[in-house]
């Protein structure tokens, strides 16, 4: 959800008159006076009514331009069990039922440039109708609908809503009203709820049959809880009412990033810290979390769900500082415990920030540890977006019986934050945190701090971007249908409205108490996912890509009798060959969050697809129901009213850059057992290979290998011939392992024959006569297999065949070929191994500490396995240099799959060179590196693009356990 600041261009209110009666086809309502108001405006309304009917017209309001948002309430009496299907482009929000008298759905839509004057909705049972639409202009098009509400009031005279709580400033509430009644004029009896400026109120005039139905709108002013909008009637009849909150679109730039409140915790000799969500925070807000302890750098942090590591600095024994981030949810809990693995004096504070871009607020970051020094000097931090905010973080290394003062002074041009200390004899810390708006992109002054102590500290630095276009999607959802019943077999759901061959199909069924049961899909489904608790709920998700003849609905049977619901949806777009990118499920027990694991996804222009499902027992669907995550646009939130009842919602969100994506979690009121799932969708014309010259400024943590056969990695390589999976290799010996992008599971272990590794340094994948091989450089010079005092002055590379990943090879022996090489000048060390994906040729870069490496490429064609090559020189490369060594000694490479530029490490740092437009691949070896996200590594000996160039992976060699970190593209 992108969190939006007010606006402060004033536009024209458009007041509808009240006609008192209406034609049963409907028709326009004139314009009234114009009275200025705030951005969102209401361009028009129409409405429509009759006796007897199975579908209702509802006109287009006058003045509807493109970009406005239209919004529906479709009413009918006394058969509840209809199902109302809207025109293609309508998107379904929600529908509230009384008993048996009536029923009421809400719709909402984005008009185009080519809008129809008229719009007919159908229902498939035959009775009263009732339609009201109203035309907004000004709302965000992308993601209009801030929130929405519905509630059925039983014989009640009260129009009645919940309370809401809205994260839009300057968002508009457009309320909507229907009430059972029966008569031969309209009485107009409805008023609005207090501060709202009323609409309609108008009739479907039947004796026994009809429906009385209004509309009204207020501007809200700030976010944050509202009163309920609840309006009244002369009559004691069942009502339904409804309203939808809209967002105003961005139309100037944001005001800013501003810090709402901040919270602390510490402790002594502890293993976890426990800290208090800032009451002030809101849903979008960002929140970040420094922790730091002293005496235990060897310590790791680890955060709770929802949580991503941005950067972790320590000095040599006596002080490290984590920073965490996180993006607040619908129902974010009071409080987060961090735990840590190595007991310690631990301090911890969350700052909550509002304004920052929800969907990827870390735009840079950088920082460093000062030893026994009054100065907190930061690295230079360099923006890649335009106002973005700094916030700074210092935290020292104290002894005293109370906090001292002076204390921390931040940069000069800070606002501090926060100022405060553990108070400890002899492993006290005192921290401090402060902020300031930065102007221009690019690189910034170093934000230097101070204090009056010359101890050991951290200084970090935190650049917050501000929200950031909306991301759009290749795929776009078409429409969608549901169906449940009680004590059934089977389901029948319909194929949407507007849905056309190659389009696919998600559908989702769940049963209560049945867990043991088995769903069989109709031919041509796919199975994806099944998820289910102890014994209350199982849901199952299948897809399937629709053909040029495709029946009215598909019928999914079940082995046994059980409550059952079930919903499908239609996507447009979508890679028809290979529509799925990536998904995940997962169940929660007695939970409000109905939380979806993380997914790495691998394509752009993708679309994710969240459903949750919810145990629910009553009597009538509850007003409140699911929420689904944030920034996800809700298309499906209903329920099954039963004694074993279920709730059910669908919502999707366009993806930005691929790689790992978070914040898949949706909520309830209720804690109760539920399911929630994840399909991201691929679109038809994404790029197979992706190349940014942006990406993350933070790390995940991907997994760490659990392979006892790899004790000292060395290498990394992406597989050609399954997607996801990496090899690793050791330094000395012959074993190879294939891990998993997603988590560095073990997928399968491999040992290389026919040959004795002398000092492997490397791996690399990439093209040969067999179709895709690794490639092991034998290329070091000092290792413990060389005798004392001897040095190779020759070295190989080793060609390997790819095992069948694919078909389940997960084990076995690997014949080797040897490339044996010597250099043209004289014998090198070297670390650094890499082969182009499509021309197949071998590259190696030396190691210096100087950081000058020189690059060296094998003949091409390769001579015969065992014939000794010489290298040709290519270029030289010099790095950057410090005072440490280890800064500029390259110890891997990789060249990225679009073959336009390449990856080089060394110890500490990454760089990327990328070759000039339309110079070919060897011109990157002439170009300045780039340094790239550090991914604060001790000893960092291996990188390599993710297969598609999505994002680049890092391994340490040392210390273990070895930890699979990724920094995935990224796209402003």
């Amino acid at each position: 959800m992108t969190f939006i600041h007010r606006l402060t261009l004033a536009l024209t209110l458009l007041a509808m008159a009240c006609g008192t009666a209406e034609p049963p086809s409907g028709g326009r309502t004139p314009q009234t006076d114009t009275l200025a108001l705030s951005t969102l405006s209401v361009r028009g309304t129409s409405s429509a009514s009759g006796v007897a009917r199975t579908t209702l017209t509802l006109d287009t309001p006058t003045g509807t331009e493109a970009g406005d948002v239209l919004v529906v309430q479709l009413t009918n009496r006394e058969n509840v069990g209809a199902v109302a299907t809207a025109p293609a482009g309508w998107t379904f929000l929600r529908s509230e039922q009384s008993a048996s008298a009536i029923k009421s759905w809400l719709f909402v839509r984005v008009a185009t440039a080519a809008e129809p004057a008229a719009h007919t909705f159908s229902i498939d049972l035959e009775s009263s109708m009732a339609g009201s639409m109203v035309a907004v202009a000004g709302a965000d098009p992308t993601q209009p609908i801030d929130v929405h509400l519905g509630q059925k009031n039983g014989n009640s005279a009260s129009l009645a809503l919940p309370a809401s709580n809205v994260s839009s400033e300057g968002a508009m509430a457009v309320w909507f009203s229907s009430q059972v009644w029966g008569g031969s004029s309209c009485p107009g009896v409805h008023t609005p709820p207090s501060g709202f400026t009323e609409l309609f109120d108008t009739c479907l005039v039947s004796s026994s049959r009809g429906v009385l139905h209004s509309a009204a709108f207020s501007e809200l002013g700030a976010p944050g809880p509202q009163p309920a909008f609840t309006g009244s009637s002369t009559l004691p009849n069942t009502n339904i009412t409804h309203a939808v909150v809209l967002r105003p679109a961005v139309t100037s730039p944001s005001p800013g990033i501003a810090l709402v409140g901040t919270t602390h915790a510490s402790g002594k000799g502890i293993t976890s810290l426990t800290i208090d969500t800032p009451e002030e925070a809101l849903p979008g807000d960002v929140l970040l979390a420094q922790l730091a302890n002293r005496n235990h750098v060897e310590a790791e942090i680890t955060p709770p769900a929802g949580w991503t590591l941005v950067r972790s600095d320590m000095s040599s024994w006596s002080i490290r500082s984590w920073i965490f981030v996180r993006v607040v949810g619908s129902s974010e809990p009071a409080t987060h415990t961090f735990t840590s693995s190595v007991a310690s004096y631990l301090i911890g504070n969350v700052l909550a920030y509002r304004g920052a871009d929800p969907l990827q607020p870390v735009d840079a970051h950088t920082g460093k540890a000062n030893s026994g020094s009054q100065t907190f000097a930061t690295p230079q931090l360099t923006t890649a977006s335009s106002d973005t905010t700094a916030v700074w973080f210092g935290a020292q290394a104290w002894t005293g019986a109370t906090c001292p003062s002076p204390s921390i002074e931040p940069p000069s041009g800070f606002d501090e934050d926060y100022d405060r200390c553990l108070v400890s004899s002899s492993q006290g810390l005192i921290f401090n945190a402060a902020s300031r708006e930065l102007g221009a992109a690019g690189a910034q002054p170093t934000f230097n701090g101070s204090s009056a102590f010359a101890e050991t500290n951290v200084a970090q630095v935190v650049a917050l971007r501000r929200p950031q276009a909306p991301p759009t999607s290749g795929v776009a959802f078409r429409g969608s249908s549901q169906a449940q019943a009680t004590s059934t077999s089977g389901l029948n759901l319909a194929r949407p409205a507007g849905s056309e061959a190659g389009d696919v199909l998600i559908a989702r069924v769940a049963l209560r108490n049945n867990i043991e049961a088995t769903v069989t899909p109709p031919a041509g489904w796919t199975f994806l996912d099944s998820q289910q608790s102890a014994w209350a709920l199982r849901t199952w998700i299948f897809y399937r890509v629709t053909g040029s003849s495709e029946p009215s609905s598909y019928a999914f049977t079940f082995d046994v009798t059980a409550n059952a619901v079930g919903s499908l949806d239609a996507f447009s777009g979508a890679d028809p060959d290979a529509p799925i990118d990536a998904f995940s499920g997962q169940k929660n027990g007695n939970a409000m969050s109905l939380t979806a694991p993380d997914v790495v996804t691998t394509s752009t222009q993708g679309l994710a697809v969240w459903l949750g499902t919810q145990v629910y027992d009553d009597t009538a669907c509850p007003s409140a129901r699911i929420e689904p995550p944030l920034g996800f646009t809700e298309t499906l939130d209903t329920c099954l009213v039963s004694s074993n009842g279920l709730l059910y919602a669908t919502a999707h969100r366009a993806l930005t850059a691929p790689g790992l994506q978070t914040g898949l979690s949706g909520s309830s009121p209720y804690p109760n057992t539920n399911t929630a799932h994840v399909v991201v969708l691929r679109a038809a014309d994404a790029p197979a290979c992706i190349a940014s010259d942006t990406y993350a400024s933070s790390y995940t943590v991907q997994g760490t290998v659990v392979a006892p056969e790899i004790i000292e990695p060395s290498g990394l390589g992406a597989s050609r011939v399954l997607e996801g999976a990496i090899y690793v290799h050791n330094e000395d010996t012959t074993d190879i392992v294939a891990i998993s992008a997603l988590d560095a599971s073990t997928i399968g272990t491999f040992e290389v024959t026919n040959v004795t590794p002398a000092d492997w340094e490397d791996l690399a994948t990439g093209p040969c006569p067999s179709g895709s091989c690794i490639f092991i450089g034998d290329i070091g010079r000092w290792s413990a297999n060389f005798p004392p005092g001897e040095n190779p002055t020759s070295f190989a590379v080793y060609r390997i065949p790819e095992p069948d990943l694919a078909n389940g090879q997960t084990s076995g022996g690997l014949v080797a070929e040897a490339f044996p090489f010597v250099y043209p000048d004289g014998p090198k060390d070297a670390e650094s191994l890499m082969v182009h994906p499509v021309t197949g040729d071998i590259y190696v870069i030396t190691k210096s500490s100087s950081g000058l490496s020189g690059v060296y490429r094998f003949p091409n064609p390769l001579p015969t396995p065992g014939v000794q090559s010489t290298l040709v020189h290519v270029a030289d490369l010099q790095l950057p240099t410090t005072d440490d060594p280890n800064f500029s000694s390259a110890t891997s490479a990789a060249i990225h799959p679009c073959a336009e530029r390449f990856l080089l490490r060394t110890y500490r740092t990454v760089y990327e060179f990328r070759a000039a437009p339309g110079q070919g691949f060897e011109s990157a070896f002439f170009a300045t590196p780039i340094p790239l996200t550090d991914t604060q590594e001790g000893q960092g000996e291996a990188i390599e693009y993710e297969a598609n160039g999505a994002s680049y992976f890092t391994m340490s060699e040392a210390p273990s356990p070895f930890r699979l970190k990724r920094v995935p593209v990224h796209s402003p």
